[in-house]
């Protein structure tokens, strides 16, 4: 009877010892439980140990974004061929290249601006009605505008472009602009500004389309008409500035 108590005893040592180990090794933290021992051979066969690989960033593709991607920079950058295309010799191709640019609504408008001042006339009609167009949405600065509508270094075209752009859109500056290339700039621009004034804030437009009706120009003098026209409500008081005034100053009472 004596050798089975005895098997029996040792076998619950062996349990006791068994789950005190297990209870050791959970209650390690896991640093610990990860470093191998001082004095251990490395398990990758005595080779330092490899670099962890570097974490992947949430949303970055892990291959190469296929041919057909436009951009591989931030939004609004221009890619690589596009930006050779638009400086290329051939004016032909420039001009392909801004109406693609000016069809981007997230291209950078400096891209634009540039192309505004392209030597080929047909390259720099195209980029500066679509910055009139970026302009009207804000993210061309009215600085940039004023400067192509008054440059004179700029072919007329050019120029116009950048007028119908700036006039469309009421602003003080806009307004000034136009009151003063009414007054004093050349004949295209005097007709420009007769037209779009039309858009602009009544005090300041309606004052200077007046004194139009007196100018030289033909056109110039029948464009502040209509424009006159269009601001008074079904009035017209005809081709005479001293009616129309005597009807503005009654609207100032």
């Amino acid at each position: 009877m004596t050798k089975p108590v005895a098997v029996g005893a040792l076998a619950l040592g062996a349990a006791l010892v068994l789950g005190f180990g297990v209870w050791l090794g959970r209650s390690a933290s896991p640093s610990q439980a990860s470093q191998p021992a001082a004095g251990s051979a490395p398990t990758n066969g005595g080779a330092e140990p490899a670099p962890a690989a570097a974490p992947v960033r949430p949303g970055r593709a892990s291959v190469p974004p296929p041919p057909s991607v436009r951009r591989s920079a931030p939004t609004g950058s221009v890619e690589p061929g596009l930006a050779a295309d638009l400086r290329d010799h051939d004016p032909k191709v420039r001009r392909a290249a801004v109406k693609e640019a000016a069809a981007d609504k997230e291209l950078d408008p400096q891209v634009l601006l540039v192309a505004s001042r392209d030597p080929d006339l047909e390259v720099g009609i195209l980029a500066t009605e679509a910055l009139g167009r970026r302009y009207a949405d804000g993210s061309v600065a009215i600085k940039e505008m004023i400067a192509r509508a008054t440059d004179k270094s700029l072919h007329e075209r050019v120029r116009t472009s950048a007028l119908n752009g700036l006039g469309l859109v009421s602003h003080p500056d806009a307004a000034a602009t136009l009151v003063r290339l009414l007054a004093t700039g050349e004949v295209f621009e005097r007709r420009g500004a007769a037209i779009l004034l039309v858009h602009q804030e009544a005090a300041l437009a309606i004052p200077a389309l007046i004194e139009a009706l007196t100018d030289a120009d033909e056109v110039v003098r029948d464009n502040a008409l209509a424009s006159l026209r269009s601001r008074s409500r079904g009035r017209d008081f005809g081709p005479d500035p001293a009616a129309w005034r005597r009807w503005w100053q009654s609207r100032s009472r």
